[in-house]
């Protein structure tokens, strides 16, 4: 994204960016959802607009997932900029200014996540800055954050006019991607993403024996040092491969009940599909282990096929997926119903 330059830019000043986040969880743990955005620190202009559901977490991953979603709109836009992050969680902002200690292994990650975002830009030539706002003064963060944990999934680039505003003076949609369930519009996840997605669908097993052997197939093709994500339905065997799967990799699995492939119809889930959207959003390593509907969902979703041939994929309990995602949102299924491992 290459937004036009201000008139401070093209006189040779650093640019300056705010980023505004909020997360919340309705039930805390509970259905959460982040929304976040980047202004102009001059004239206040809004250039990004993002929200994400995130299923089944607490507030303070919400909150968290909304700065490091805020973080990576401003790497994306200008990293060299000079960046405040204002947010109304006194939690996030005293930890990642390093005056409160973080014991939670879960803040952990995600701030080490975040810092990492913060030396990116630092390496660029910018600075990251951290501030406390009254919720108040949150409103636009807070109201994305409350359509995510609606289900909807938003991200608009809005690029500034020529520079010093003339012309019609309004904000021209560069890109606008609504996913949410039903929402006019709705695409395949084929927007840029941040980073590369590596995806590995597992679909869950049909008798415990297999657990082991599906587990093992899993980590032989992700690796033990890929820093993978482990992503759940909350059904009792997916957990089961999902916690041995995430004991060899060193990190706990995520269960959420939006990978479980039970919404109403005999089709794609849009749950799940809004789910897979939010990990293309986020790129890395990722294994989900999901019913066959919810690796149907995602598959149909990258091959755009019709809902007519929705169950003509064949896949088997235990068999294992791969999806890849690039950063231009181009996407590609490696292999499906791989299965060798259960011979």
């Amino acid at each position: 994204m290459s937004p036009a330059k201000s008139p401070a830019e093209r006189e040779g000043a650093r640019r300056r960016l705010v980023i505004e986040a909020d997360g919340g969880s309705r039930g805390n743990p509970g259905v959460a959802g982040y929304g976040a955005l980047v202004r102009e620190a001059d004239g206040g202009r809004v250039l990004v607009e993002l929200a994400e559901p995130l299923g089944k977490q607490s507030n303070n991953v919400a909150e968290y997932s909304g700065l490091i979603a805020g973080l990576r709109a401003v790497v994306e836009l200008d990293p060299s900029a000079d960046v405040v992050a204002r947010m109304d969680s006194k939690l996030v902002v005293e930890q990642m200014s390093g005056r409160w200690k973080i014991k939670h292994e879960d803040m952990r990650r995600l701030a080490l996540e975040a810092r990492d975002l913060c030396t990116e830009i630092g390496d660029a030539g910018g600075s990251v800055s951290f501030e406390w706002i009254p919720r108040e003064k949150n409103k636009a963060a807070d109201a994305l954050s409350n359509d995510a944990m609606d289900g909807r999934s938003i991200h608009r680039v809005l690029h500034p006019g020529d520079g010093d505003g003339d012309g019609d003076g309004a904000d021209a949609a560069a890109a606008q991607r609504d996913s949410s369930p039903g929402a006019e519009g709705d695409q395949p996840a084929s927007g840029p993403a941040t980073r590369p997605l590596r995806l590995l669908l597992v679909q869950e097993p049909l008798v415990g024996a297999a657990v082991p052997r599906v587990a093992a197939a899993a980590l032989r093709l992700v690796g033990a040092g890929a820093g993978a994500e482990v992503v759940t339905s909350e059904e009792p065997l997916a957990l089961e491969v999902a916690r041995a799967v995430a004991t060899d990799l060193d990190t706990e699995p995520s269960a959420s009940d939006v990978w479980a492939g039970r919404a109403p119809g005999e089709d794609a889930d849009e749950t799940v599909r809004t789910a897979y959207r939010s990990l293309v959003q986020r790129g890395g390593t990722v294994v989900v282990v999901t019913s066959r509907r919810g690796v149907l969902s995602v598959l149909t979703d990258v091959l755009e096929t019709p809902g007519s041939r929705f169950w003509a994929i064949a896949t088997a309990p235990g068999s294992l997926t791969a999806v890849e995602v690039w950063e231009d949102g181009s996407a590609a299924v490696a292999f499906t119903n791989r299965t060798d491992h259960l011979a």
